[in-house]
């Protein structure tokens, strides 16, 4: 039997522009995880919309494949996302699947080995704004790149997590290898799809907002193979996520 599909076409004010999405949102329980490619195209959404205010200014999103500076940076991601990246390395090739699991364990073993690994562990509990910035900053320092980062460009750039989406520069490509010196020139969006989906361990949006460093996604999703996402009605899923975003 086909899948049983409900259609949807929303509009919505974001920033001084509309946006509009259409499609289909599978009818049966979905977890935030399943839901995702529709959330990845929200977010991509707007990031048009502030690439359209951006350029109205006279300037140009300055991201481009081959620039890969920024992919040493610590990537917060949702729950849902980490799952989500670990079926897509679950379901590479052997090799390619191997190549990558074998990034994220280098990776974990380099931060074990500078003293940095159980700090990471904490670091969505850290609410001092400054004390973040320190953290990403001393991060950024190791130099360890995603463990999807192939030929500096991102090898999962269709299923790439939403707070990579979002980041957005007008500034030199030069400059993102140093963002510690203050020269990057990041676009403001008029909403943040990520800050909604770090609420939606839950299910339902009203969670404290939960992420964890990338570079623990697939030690996380292995953690909780045996705990499941909360799912609910595609449609009733995607509706709610949708009036969290409208409300801003």
């Amino acid at each position: 039997m086909p899948e049983q599909r409900e259609p949807f076409n929303i509009e919505l004010k974001i920033g001084g522009r509309r946006l509009r999405l259409e499609g289909a949102v599978p009818a049966g329980p979905l977890s935030m995880a399943d839901l995702l490619p529709l959330i990845q195209r929200l977010a991509d959404a707007v990031g048009e919309v502030a690439a359209q205010e951006v350029e109205a200014r006279g300037k140009k999103i300055a991201c481009r494949a081959g620039c890969g500076a920024c992919c040493r940076q610590l990537v917060p991601v949702s729950e849902p996302e980490a799952l989500y990246l670990s079926q897509r390395v679950d379901a590479m090739p052997a090799e390619r699947r191997d190549r990558i699991r074998g990034r994220f364990a280098r990776g974990l073993e380099e931060l074990d080995r500078r003293g940095m690994l159980e700090a990471l562990r904490g670091a969505a509990g850290v609410r001092d704004r400054e004390a973040r910035r320190a953290f990403g900053e001393a991060y950024f320092r190791l130099g360890i790149p995603c463990p999807f980062l192939e030929d500096e460009s991102c090898g999962i750039h269709p299923h790439r997590p939403i707070s990579c989406r979002e980041y957005l520069v007008t500034s030199s490509p030069a400059d993102c290898a140093d963002p510690v010196g203050r020269r990057v020139e990041t676009v403001t969006l008029p909403r943040r799809v990520s800050s909604i989906l770090y609420r939606f361990g839950d299910g339902a949006g009203g969670d404290s907002a939960r992420w964890l460093p990338m570079i623990l996604a697939l030690a996380w999703a292995q953690e909780h193979r045996d705990s499941p996402l909360p799912t609910c009605p595609g449609p009733e899923l995607f509706e709610n996520f949708i009036r969290r975003l409208a409300s801003g």
